[in-house]
């Protein structure tokens, strides 16, 4: 949560403006009265009534050590001060008499963490703001403008890729607080999602950590080996009469070419060459059992239920990756382990075949 910060500066008279649409509380926005300086806040807005903007005395530093925190994966030092102001429900970047400023409240962030129900939505509002700063928005002389916002936006999900959040981590914020609609200063809320997706995956692109980003849920849970718009019916095996089944050699050999392939144990080849090698129950893979790829190679060893890979089992990738874990419906889903060719690993729980914490 960023909290109240502690610094010695004189009164700021303010005024509001709209806040975004996600709280019913009043509307306001910070702009120093007749200073014509630039001004940011995350949501945008009309400028309204004024109020009195006093920085507390009573701190814990807690917001100075996130901003400190944004800076350092890009070694810079702090160049503005951080004040809370409250009542203005939202976050803003700004100047006033030469003096660089990032104006939060406190309350407003910590709302924004409950409704999301992560940290990494007000470390991406103060990280937006601070790329006002260092991108020079906040001193050019002219005012509000949507590329701004989304050269900010990109920032901010660079940025969080350093912290270590994941794609939708860095963009819950202005997924939340966005509006629907462009405004003159701030673009529509998609626009502002893929500039925050693109800082994101440049970061990935420069400096991999997650290595999730090329793992898509295709190579997690490859394709059935027959074609078919059903997923059960595509891995269930096609039951061959031995009769039919050509014996001029192994290589040519294809169904059930040993033991009972329709409740019990039995080996069963595919026209692709792979071959399952377990229990069946009604010609259905069911139980124990191992697939194997052409060559020989072990595919996947573990549980099946109902011609799918279910409960717990490894998957051997070709390219040397293994996953070890939990599956349903064919993929992995629940607690696990993905396995790098090169040494590195991923130990989180699996939604549809992919890390989620």
């Amino acid at each position: 949560m960023l909290v109240k910060a502690t610094l010695s500066l004189p009164i700021i008279v303010l005024s509001t403006a709209l806040a975004g649409p996600l709280f019913a509380q009043k509307n306001t926005t910070v702009l120093p009265i007749g200073s014509g300086a630039f001004i940011c806040s995350y949501t945008g807005g009309k400028v309204g009534p004024q109020v009195i903007c006093a920085p507390t005395t009573a701190s814990s530093g807690h917001a100075e050590r996130v901003v400190d925190r944004i800076l350092k994966p890009i070694g810079l030092m702090r160049n503005f001060k951080v004040i809370e102001c409250s009542n203005t429900d939202n976050c803003f970047a700004t100047v006033l008499k030469g003096q660089r400023f990032i104006v939060y409240d406190g309350a407003f962030m910590q709302q924004i963490e409950d409704e999301t129900e992560t940290d990494w939505s007000a470390i991406s509002i103060m990280a937006h703001e601070i790329g006002h700063h260092l991108q020079g928005h906040t001193i050019d002389g002219q005012g509000g403008q949507p590329q701004k916002e989304i050269e900010a936006d990109k920032f901010s999900g660079f940025v969080l890729h350093q912290l270590g959040s994941s794609m939708e981590e860095s963009t819950v914020a202005v997924k939340a607080l966005g509006d629907e609609h462009a405004t003159s200063t701030h673009p529509a809320k998609p626009a502002r999602i893929a500039a925050i997706q693109k800082g994101w995956l440049e970061a990935e692109a420069m400096y991999p950590k997650s290595r999730t980003a090329i793992k898509t849920p295709v190579a997690m849970a490859p394709k059935p080996v027959t074609a078919t718009t059903n997923p059960v019916a595509a891995a269930r095996p096609v039951i061959v009469p031995k009769a039919s089944v050509r014996q001029s050699s192994v290589s040519a050999t294809v169904g059930c070419v040993s033991g009972d392939c329709e409740d019990g144990k039995g080996v069963f080849v595919y026209p692709t060459r792979e071959r399952y090698a377990g229990e069946f129950e009604e010609g259905d893979k069911h139980g124990e059992g191992v697939e194997y790829y052409a060559d020989g190679k072990i595919k996947y060893k573990g549980n099946f239920r109902d011609n799918l890979r279910s409960d717990y089992g490894v998957y051997y990738y070709r390219n040397g990756d293994k996953y070890m874990g939990w599956f349903q419906n064919n993929i992995p889903n629940g607690k696990g382990t993905y396995h790098f060719a090169d040494g590195d690993q991923i130990v989180a729980t699996f939604k549809n075949g992919q890390p989620v914490q």
